[in-house]
């Protein structure tokens, strides 16, 4: 069987008409979806105190110079039972998680 250039083109012209009427149903009966979140008020404030606990510095400089005065003076004692109570503390606290 032979196909002829014009037979070709004939294929091709419905072929191609189809498909854009194909599409054009397709577009307008195709819903549109989005996706939305809606976050709790307790979810929106504790993503706030997060968010101001972050910007918190974790390290209080005025109480690190004092102990580094302290440490260089001599005066700071630790006691070592409540090194060892707070050693004992943080043990038992992993096993439980």
């Amino acid at each position: 069987m032979n196909i002829s250039r014009a037979q070709l083109d004939g294929i091709m012209r419905a072929y191609l008409k189809s498909s854009e009427h194909s599409k054009a149903k397709l577009d307008k009966k195709a819903p549109t979806y989005t996706d939305e979140v809606n976050l709790s008020a307790e979810v929106r404030e504790i993503a706030h105190a997060i968010k101001l606990a972050s910007q918190v510095e974790d390290i209080r400089t005025e109480k690190v110079e004092e102990l580094k005065a302290k440490i260089k003076a001599g005066t700071y004692n630790i006691d070592g039972k409540l090194v060892a109570d707070k050693i004992v503390e943080e043990i038992f606290a992993d096993k439980l998680i």
